[in-house]
């Protein structure tokens, strides 16, 4: 599942994802991420991991759509548990582009402030 809630920013999402992520789960987030690409050339993103337990088939597919717009991401914050650090540093090979940084989640109004920088 992925709730996408409002941020502290114009330019930003935040973005929580619990459970397993569904087809539909990013297809609601390409909406809302096309959404505030129209109004900003960059997009800032907080992604709060918990207890995720993986990605459908369809969602996996789904996701590969999304790589057209990893250009668009200014930053990414992401707030979880440590076993989530090493994902967090293989995507930021993979997003040349885009600062992205871990902060561990009782330091999530940490994140928020560095988006906003």
């Amino acid at each position: 599942m992925i709730k996408i809630t409002p941020a502290p920013f114009d330019n930003a999402l935040e973005i929580e994802i619990q459970g397993k992520v569904e087809k539909e789960d990013l297809h609601h987030f390409e909406e809302f991420f096309m959404m505030k690409r129209q109004e900003h050339s960059k997009v800032n993103i907080l992604l709060s991991i918990e207890n995720m337990e993986g990605v459908t088939l369809k969602g996996a597919l789904e996701d590969l759509k999304m790589t057209q717009h990893l250009k668009d991401i200014h930053k990414m914050a992401v707030v979880s548990d440590k076993k989530w650090v090493e994902m967090g540093v293989k995507l930021e090979g993979i997003l040349p582009e885009t600062e992205l940084k871990h902060f561990a989640p009782k330091d999530k109004s940490q994140a928020q402030r560095w988006l906003g920088t």
